[in-house]
């Protein structure tokens, strides 16, 4: 059991997860037991993919199933007090009000000694990989989310649930599963233990979470990097990638933000190094996480004139005014494209997955042993390559027949992704052997194309009607931006639609009511909170060198300083959590591997320079370098021989430098009436670098 903790009436959670083809199937039961002597009230507040389409809650009491009914919101927490304050015991399943990702399950009147299973069910696509593999997460971990005082006063996130470290959890979780495909499959991997771009031009912004929480590590692992390292790392590649002739600029923010040029500059050898050097200089200091503040900021700038914008938002997610990121994102999407990165657990897959979705852009989850610098480099080959737009359908469908598109509109599609749309048809349905056509039109670097695909009108049988929960969630998606940004027309909509199909959304809510109980339940009703789990280890006795209190956002909390990694430590209760330090004593350098340090002495148009410094990564003697020389250009020896290094050192980590790579043999082609390329080859250095 938790130290300091009342006992929990969650004991376990178990999940049946079914994959066909690139939809999941999955049913979690949370299982509760009452140990003590008087009734609870439970509330487990947890994280869900955004994309799950949530179609069904019911509960199992002594063998007897209760079977929630979807409802409007409101009327279900009223309907929810009443039951309990009669001594009933009821259970409430809700989507929060102001984020998609995250759901609250109270289990109300839980008589002592008393059992009750909860069944929660959904179906949710899933994202394809880079190298074509399909990708389930189940979302355990749901870090505090930063708000400013006065929100959330209807939100799930409300609720000061303690936080314990993973391994000192009070519950269990265990996950069966099964997945099946007509394709085959080629293999199945588990992160945990089973016990071509055109060098175009563009305006890139890259607007990165300095927070207090990106100090936290990446994951929990000995010796991770924070998530602040990890970004920093993969700033530096970012800016050392970027196209000659671009624009670009950087943007750090936390309660605050700042920006490193009053305007984005162009790419050149001195603001490129200017950048970089302000990069290294970055620490998880700026408080809490204000992302909509830079958000405006960036889109109140003129457009650069054939530089279309290129936005990367790299964020641990932690925000409480998703919905209205959103629509700032999505109100500015016809001028941009947005690629975001959720950075560590439980980054918030609503708000991370739908600023890209509503601008065009693709997202990616940094977690576990993942490398951010990767993804996040494949995302600027995407920024980079030319995209299919101009997108639009034609149905061609019996007379009588229409077809009424339930997802967003598609804007862009880039190389490697795939196209999922859902729509309604509707009218009088000809004949079994009738078939529908939709023609996909698009442009593709300036020319027009259409695909034509035929399809049967007489609908597969579908006993658990995933595609419908699907297309509802798609919907859902579309119009609902929580209780504040949702317009009364959409949120009529919203309401309709997921009553009509079972699929959860942020106004309405499953309830279920035992009405067989006998008598009412006696006693005293406790009220208890369900534990859920943060990466980080509690600190045990830090020695205290100094103490301050100080006051933020009406929280009173102790901030000290201990000998523990040199990390500024806040009391909170009876716990230590580590937050960021005001004075940093890391020694940790950014770039600390050779690759690292090789990248770091590239110039911005692509090459190296022959100094003392290269050397020493290639290892041989400047002296030798220049007396073998071929008698060309030393910046052009240099980045042969960089070359060189990069494709037999660093050959496992070839995503994050192709497109340093190809700025370099760009560089050298230019080069060519002075350089002669028989020299890349030359035997002796190419044994000494190797």
């Amino acid at each position: 059991s938790c130290p300091n903790l009342s006992p929990v009436a969650l004991k376990s959670i178990s999940v049946t997860l079914s994959i066909h083809e690139f939809v999941a199937c999955v049913s979690a039961t949370l299982n509760y037991e009452n140990e003590e002597k008087v009734p609870l009230e439970a509330s487990f507040v947890f994280p869900m993919d955004e994309d799950s389409a949530v179609y069904s809650f019911e509960a199992l009491v002594d063998g007897k199933k209760i079977v929630a009914e979807l409802q409007d919101k409101m009327e279900a927490q009223h309907k929810y007090e009443d039951a309990i304050s009669q001594g009933q015991e009821a259970y409430l399943l809700e989507e929060d009000s102001d984020s998609r990702d995250v759901f609250c399950c109270n289990v109300g009147n839980l008589q002592p000694g008393s059992k009750v299973e909860l069944t929660l069910r959904y179906v949710q696509e899933l994202p394809l990989d880079a190298d074509g593999a399909l990708r389930y997460v189940l979302p355990a971990i749901l870090n505090p989310r930063y708000h400013l005082s006065g929100q959330l006063e209807d939100s799930c996130l409300d609720i000061k649930t303690p936080l314990v470290p993973l391994d000192e959890l009070p519950y269990t979780l265990s996950m069966v599963a099964t997945i099946s495909s007509q394709h085959g499959i080629q293999r199945v991997h588990s992160n945990c233990p089973l016990n071509e771009a055109s060098v175009t031009c563009g305006e890139f912004v890259f607007l990165m979470d300095c927070s207090g929480s990106m100090q936290c590590p990446m994951n929990n692992q000995d010796g991770s990097q924070s998530r602040i390292e990890a970004a920093q790392e993969t700033l530096i590649l970012l800016l050392k990638s970027l196209p000659i002739g671009c624009y670009f600029n950087i943007y750090q923010f936390g309660s605050s933000y700042e920006e490193f040029f009053p305007e984005s500059v162009k790419y050149t050898q001195q603001t490129m190094e200017e950048a970089v050097n302000r990069v290294k200089l970055m620490r998880a200091d700026l408080g809490g996480t204000e992302i909509l503040a830079p958000l405006q900021n960036i889109y109140r700038k003129p457009s650069i004139p054939h530089h279309p914008l290129q936005l990367f938002v790299f964020t641990d997610g932690e925000v409480s005014d998703t919905f209205s990121v959103i629509k700032e994102v999505q109100s500015n999407s016809n001028k941009h494209r947005c690629f975001s990165f959720g950075i560590g657990e439980g980054a918030s897959t609503s708000l991370i997955k739908s600023i890209a979705r509503v601008s065009g852009g693709t997202s990616e989850f940094i977690t576990g042993k993942d490398r951010m610098q990767s993804k996040v480099l494949r995302s600027l080959k995407h920024s980079l390559q030319p995209a299919v737009e101009d997108i639009s359908l034609r149905w061609n469908l019996p007379p009588g027949v229409s077809a009424n598109l339930l997802s967003p509109e598609p804007t862009v599609i880039f190389r490697g992704q795939r196209l999922i749309l859902y729509a309604r048809l509707t009218g009088k349905m000809p004949a079994a052997e009738a078939t529908g056509e939709v023609g996909l039109k698009y442009t593709l670097q300036g020319k027009r194309f259409e695909d034509k695909l035929t399809f049967s009108l007489k609908p597969k049988p579908d006993a658990d009607l995933t595609i419908h929960r699907l297309a509802a969630k798609s919907f859902i998606q579309t119009k609902d931006l929580g209780l504040t940004q949702t317009s009364a027309m959409d949120k009529k909509d919203v309401l309709k639609i997921s009553i009509e199909s079972g699929v959860i959304s942020s106004f309405t809510a499953f309830i279920a009511i035992n009405k067989e109980l006998k008598k009412p339940v006696q006693g005293p009703r406790a009220y208890r909170q369900i534990p859920r789990p943060v990466l980080y280890k509690a600190f045990r006795s830090p020695r205290i060198l100094c103490g301050e209190f100080y006051s933020m956002h009406k929280l009173y909390i102790i901030l000290a300083c201990c000998r523990q990694q040199g990390q500024l430590i806040v009391y909170i209760g009876a716990q230590w959590f580590p937050l960021v330090p005001f004075f940093y004593f890391s020694l940790k350098v950014i770039g600390g591997t050779k690759l690292m340090q090789l990248i770091d002495l590239q110039k911005a148009n692509g090459s190296w320079d022959l100094n003392e410094d290269l050397t020493k990564i290639l290892g041989v003697s400047l002296e030798d370098l220049l007396a073998a020389h071929p008698h060309v250009d030393l910046s052009g020896w240099a980045t042969a021989l960089a070359v060189v290094w990069l494709h037999t050192h660093g050959k496992d980590q070839k995503m994050e430098w192709e497109l340093l790579e190809r700025k370099a043999v760009a560089w050298i082609h230019t080069q060519i009436h002075s350089l002669n390329l028989h020299w890349f080859y030359y035997p002796y250095f190419l044994c000494q670098i190797c």
